[in-house]
């Protein structure tokens, strides 16, 4: 047989054992990162699409506080605020009146004593209450920020008229309360705490380290703390509201 027909045989005889498996472990590792890459990118858009629904929730409900309790003519109770005894297990409360049709009345009442002259009372509207309270209930059932119409009247957030605003994804709520009588500001760091609106002297605090009608008086701001969790991501969220009616 001649050379070049002995070069044309060893040509079609196919290929080795060594060349096959060297192949095989080739097109294996390719395998290997593309699948690789192919996870770890949806991975990343899940990601992506989880932290993008908790800012969208947490704008939601925190541009909504914000607009109500901005227009609050008085806070009438607090429940679980900030302080030593706040608990991250126990519901947390504000309950506000705001007139937010402006004729100078809440729910079709006028204020005490009564202005002159006196305001033009608009009848009390059940789709536009004056009384409001956001409420959330910790409970792993719950986890709900929800808005209430009215005053909350018992040990939940849920009773009649209860709507949720945030469901299923809210870990934590700590609403702190400031006032801008610095003349209180006990330890000088420029934050004048309802805890030391409490501690002052007589008529500006009672000394019974409680939140109630006389400290509620003085305070024209909330800080809100938010908290929400959506797959793995938590993120946290925290915003001034000025009371711009009692400031």
């Amino acid at each position: 047989m001649s050379a070049r027909l002995r070069r044309c045989a060893a040509r079609d005889a196919g290929v080795s054992l060594v060349e096959m498996l060297v192949a095989i472990v080739i097109l294996g590792l390719l395998g290997t990162v593309i699948m690789t890459s192919v996870i770890s990118t949806k991975r990343s858009v899940g990601n992506s699409q989880q932290q993008t629904n908790i800012n969208e929730e947490a704008r939601l409900a925190i541009n909504r506080m914000a607009r109500e309790l901005r227009q609050a003519t008085s806070l009438l109770a607090v429940r679980n605020p900030d302080g030593t005894a706040y608990s991250p297990t126990a519901v947390t409360s504000v309950t506000f009146s705001a007139d937010f049709d402006g004729d100078g009345c809440i729910n079709g009442v006028a204020p005490t004593p009564t202005p002159s002259p006196a305001p033009t009372c608009v009848s009390a509207n059940t789709n536009n209450l004056e009384v409001l309270t956001y409420c959330y209930d910790p409970a792993p059932t719950s986890q709900q920020l929800v808005l209430i119409p009215g005053t909350l009247t018992g040990s939940t957030c849920t009773q009649a008229g209860a709507r949720p605003i945030l469901a299923a994804n809210v870990t934590s709520l700590q609403l702190s309360y400031r006032s801008n009588m610095y003349l209180y500001d006990s330890d000088g760091d420029g934050i004048t705490t309802w805890r030391e609106l409490d501690a002052a002297a007589a008529p500006v605090g009672d000394q019974d380290d409680d939140i109630n009608t006389g400290d509620l008086a003085n305070i024209d701001s909330v800080v809100l703390d938010l908290a929400l969790l959506e797959g793995v991501h938590r993120q946290s969220y925290r915003t001034q509201i000025d009371l711009r009616n009692l400031s």
